[in-house]
């Protein structure tokens, strides 16, 4: 049976709503992360070479979202806080209704930015922590000093009552360091949640992929409960038969700092720009996104499969070339998780 709020889910999905949207305000970061998946902005990396939208075109652009029926929306980067703009970014958010999280290193908070936060009530503020020892996470991150900015914004938005999370990747980089991280989790009133799915950046460059775990580094961390479990995402995958693959372009959406409208967070095609087109004509007249709603799980081919949490069309086109066909590293991983369980099944009470 379907809870309700998945019902809400696929109600989205069947009426063609931005239930969630992913606003990427900046691509500009005081960090280098080895693994992240933007090609500029980043420390080490190219400058960006397009204009980045204002905040006079981002309230309108807001404004839209409203009205198009949006909820929840997920201001990032970047790092959020490289923009002098950013909190009045999330209070006009806020003022439009929307649920915000945000998604930021937390390095450049201070107690005066932290308190404009923690007074907006953002839905949560979630900051990626790579270890609880700072040389990996520094390592990481390539920033001597980062970890300890990092967790000094973590307290000082929890002591003014926001709800914080620790997310991590799952990489070779940290590999070992997972139950450091849910200690430290712990200590600072934090949630926690744990990604094995790296992305490729956004010119197809697979490297990040590269450094993920080996099938015995997920083997043991899907066998470990406390490191598997799911945290909440707005918006997630729920492939229906008969229906959606994904909620990519029907309830579900990325915003560039450049106004691109792309129909997920990972998918590569721009569905048009802000700049050129308001969110409603691009919204229900691109024809990327009209041909994106009419596949459903039974278009899936060359065996490809419909795995919830597991299946990323988007990646199936960036890293096997079809949208349509198998995503192997997901499936491998579903693979696994279907292994661990069945032998946790299996093992004497």
């Amino acid at each position: 049976m379907l809870s309700q709020y998945d019902r809400l889910i696929r109600t989205a999905s069947r009426g063609h709503v931005p239930f969630g949207v992913l606003f990427e305000v900046t691509h500009r970061c005081n960090l280098g992360c080895e693994h992240c998946y933007l090609t500029e902005g980043p420390v080490g990396r190219p400058k960006p070479t397009r204009e980045e939208l204002p905040l006079e075109e981002i309230r309108p652009i807001l404004d839209q979202l409203a009205a198009a029926g949006c909820l929840f929306l997920t201001l990032s980067g970047g790092e959020v806080f490289m923009r002098r703009d950013f909190l009045q970014i999330v209070a006009h958010a806020r003022s439009r209704g929307f649920s915000v999280t945000v998604f930021t290193t937390g390095t450049l908070l201070t107690p005066e930015t932290a308190t404009e936060l923690a007074n907006l009530h953002p839905l949560s503020v979630e900051v990626s922590i790579y270890s609880a020892r700072s040389e990996i996470h520094d390592r990481v991150t390539r920033i001597p000093g980062s970890h300890a900015r990092s967790l000094r914004a973590l307290r000082m938005l929890k002591e003014r009552g926001v709800i914080i999370l620790i997310k991590s990747p799952l990489m070779n980089l940290n590999s070992g360091e997972y139950h450091g991280i849910v200690e430290l989790a712990g200590d600072l009133g934090a949630g926690y949640g744990f990604d094995p799915m790296l992305v490729p950046r956004r010119d197809g460059n697979t490297a990040p992929v590269g450094l993920g775990l080996d099938r015995q580094q997920l083997y043991d961390f899907f066998s470990d409960p406390v490191l598997a479990k799911e945290h909440f995402q707005p918006v997630k995958c729920l492939p229906q038969p008969g229906e959606e693959i994904c909620g990519t372009g029907r309830r579900t959406c990325l915003i560039s700092p450049y106004g691109d409208v792309f129909p997920c967070g990972v998918h590569p095609i721009p569905a048009g720009n802000l700049r050129e087109k308001s969110f409603y004509e691009i919204w229900t007249g691109s024809p990327l996104l009209k041909d994106l709603r009419t596949k459903t799980v039974d278009d899936l081919r060359g065996g490809a499969k419909a795995i919830p949490g597991f299946r990323c069309s988007a990646l199936a086109l960036i890293e096997n070339g079809d949208f349509l066909g198998p995503f192997r590293r997901g499936e491998e991983l579903a693979e696994i998780q279907a292994e661990v369980r069945g032998r946790q099944g299996s093992a004497p009470a």
